[in-house]
């Protein structure tokens, strides 16, 4: 029998303008522990963004997935294939309904930043762009992945902290070098000192993004 999906049963937030008056989407994706309203209060609010939808889906207990995104990719399972099917449908919703791929951002934070990361290398194409804040692709040391596709020029900010174990800086460049090698046109951001949560820094250079789509 095929496990059934906890994401798939949980409620989808969101924030901002209505999606069809948008400029911009943006899929918002929490980190472990935390949800959508910590996005709403971190990002939303802080971007300050009168054009810009926010769709932010839940993920079941607060966690996408069990353990950390440096574990072999079986550990972390069904966990990461539910989430990437969660996603998959919001995305889908979206595109089905008229939103061109070209309008939507992706915008996550630690585990979220992970998922995101995750999902838009499995599906490259010329999304508006790719915002990865303390994470990165998924999988162990020496893990080799292949982006089947170009993104044609998406822009991606990815950053994280010198201090901070949860986004270890050898996997956001890591994940900086697969993306750029794909099309993705990437800026990566070190910031000195940060604990585990998203700085002034972070949210000036990705209002900067959202803006330029």
């Amino acid at each position: 029998m095929v496990p059934v999906n906890p994401h798939m049963q949980q409620r989808v937030e969101h924030y901002g303008t209505p999606v069809f008056d948008a400029r911009v989407v943006v899929l918002l994706v929490h980190g472990r522990t935390i949800g959508p309203e910590y996005m709403y209060e971190n990002v939303v609010k802080r971007l300050a963004l009168n054009d810009v939808a926010f769709v932010a889906p839940a993920a079941a207990d607060k966690a996408w997935y069990p353990k950390s995104f440096l574990e072999p990719i079986e550990d972390n399972q069904p966990g990461i294939d539910h989430t990437i099917e969660l996603l998959d449908h919001v995305v889908n919703e979206l595109l089905d309904s008229g939103v061109d791929a070209q309008r939507i951002v992706w915008f996550g934070f630690s585990q979220g930043a992970c998922a995101v990361s995750q999902y838009v290398s499995l599906h490259p194409r010329a999304w508006g762009g790719l915002i990865a804040l303390t994470g990165g692709l998924i999988g162990p040391r020496g893990t080799s992945w292949e982006i089947n596709g170009d993104f044609d020029g998406m822009p991606m900010y990815i950053s994280t902290s010198d201090i901070d174990p949860l986004g270890p800086t050898f996997r956001i460049e890591e994940t900086a070098q697969i993306f750029g090698s794909a099309g993705a046109v990437v800026e990566v951001d070190l910031i000195i000192g940060r604990a585990h949560e998203i700085s002034d820094a972070e949210i000036a250079r990705a209002r900067s993004l959202l803006l330029a789509v």
